[in-house]
């Protein structure tokens, strides 16, 4: 596969020698499948082959050898006194991703054994804190998102309470303890109660579970009142909308994706994350139907295509890559990937500031209020709203559809 990226007979036998010259014909047929370039994919396989020469000058002869820390010294004699006139360019950092690309596919095959992880410090706390985690991901079920959350949250608190947190001090905490940090976090940071409040509440409930504490503490954390109906939803005007589809470059390929997600966001009210798994074999031609996947509990629903949907995404598979991923939207260089919610709620801020839409929390979620919003001024029924946003329930609709 080298031959797809070299012709040169001398080239090709300066690369299939030393430590790594086994494998670089299958990272060349990998660079290939990931969809680079002739330029950028021949950049990295230079510079793999750079450091498969270091290694022979410094004695390794078999891939078993080499690990990454072989990088940082070869770096240094490769770019020893080598100067970039462009400022925003770092040519030792470029080559040192082309080398970790290398040495992911060498783990990936198994050339190279991965290092082991490094196990997280020990604290004065460990001792709790572990079997608190594990009770949370093992008992619990809590996503990994929620666990670290609860991780932060508690690792605070824990921190706050100095040599109070060896075994003997934690069985006789006084009441006062946990009352003091938590009118200090109220002065502090007014926001963000409920989270801080579910994670300690069920820490100190475990802790006297398990007997850290002989009281359980959990009572002291008072209930963060809320009200479902007290606000309006963030939503924005058909103006807005459209400002922000106006400043999309439809004429790049990222610019054509982005173009397709919004306009599919703002036809169906759908989240990010289901314009981000949103599948080719989702998107019946023939019959004229869209399939949104259910999210978070709800349901799957299966829509009319718009055909200014259609119109947009078939735009944009003109630009789409060629590779065997299944998800409609992809990053646009390689290594092509498909987009996150991350992603796609990065890309409507973004446009959204380059639109001068200012809103409080502006993002994909105000795509959705806007959608249910517009919906209940046309006179749309809340069963048919529920049925577009794939709830189960009315009652969760009512959050997304509410007017003064």
């Amino acid at each position: 596969m080298l031959e797809y990226w070299y012709k040169d007979r001398r080239t090709l036998l300066d690369f299939r020698r030393g430590p790594l010259g086994p494998y670089f014909d299958g990272f060349a047929a990998h660079l290939k499948q990931a969809g680079y370039s002739k330029g950028a994919g021949c950049c990295i396989l230079s510079r793999g082959c750079f450091f498969n020469g270091w290694l022979i000058d410094t004695g390794i002869s078999r891939c078993s050898q080499v690990d990454e820390t072989h990088i940082e010294p070869f770096l240094h004699v490769f770019f020893e006194g080598i100067r970039s006139a462009n400022l925003s360019y770092d040519p030792k950092q470029a080559a040192r991703n082309s080398l970790k690309r290398l040495f992911s596919y060498l783990f990936e095959v198994g050339a190279i054994k991965r290092p082991k992880p490094k196990p997280e410090p020990q604290t004065a706390y460990t001792w709790m804190l572990d079997p608190f985690l594990k009770h949370l991901r093992e008992e619990c079920q809590l996503t990994e998102r929620t666990i670290c959350n609860h991780h932060r949250q508690v690792r605070a608190f824990l921190d706050s309470l100095g040599d109070n947190v060896v075994r003997e001090r934690m069985k006789g905490l006084p009441a006062k303890t946990v009352e003091a940090y938590l009118k200090q976090h109220f002065e502090e940071s007014p926001e963000n109660h409920r989270r801080l409040f579910a994670a300690l509440r069920r820490f100190l409930r475990f802790c006297a579970s398990k007997g850290y504490t002989r009281t359980d503490f959990s009572g002291l954390i008072p209930p963060v009142r809320s009200y479902r109906l007290k606000t309006l939803p963030k939503g924005m005007g058909d103006s807005d909308l459209q400002r922000i589809l106006d400043v999309v470059p439809k004429e790049t390929p990222a610019g054509a994706r982005n173009y397709a997600i919004m306009l599919l966001m703002m036809a169906y009210g759908i989240r990010a994350k289901s314009a981000a798994e949103l599948h080719l074999e989702d998107i019946n031609w023939q019959r004229s139907t869209i399939r949104i996947r259910g999210q978070k509990g709800g349901k799957e629903v299966i829509l009319p295509l718009l055909d200014a949907v259609g119109e947009a995404i078939l735009e944009y598979l003109r630009y789409r890559p060629e590779v065997s991923l299944r998800e409609v939207f992809l990053s646009v260089k390689a290594p092509y990937s498909p987009l996150d919610t991350l992603a796609v709620s990065l890309m409507i801020r973004n446009h959204m500031t380059k639109a001068g839409v200012k809103l409080p929390r502006g993002g994909s979620g105000t795509l959705r209020h806007s959608w249910a919003i517009r919906a209940l001024a046309h006179d749309t029924s809340i069963k048919a709203i529920a049925d577009v946003l794939g709830h189960r329930y009315v009652d969760t609709t009512f959050i997304y559809a509410k007017a003064d």
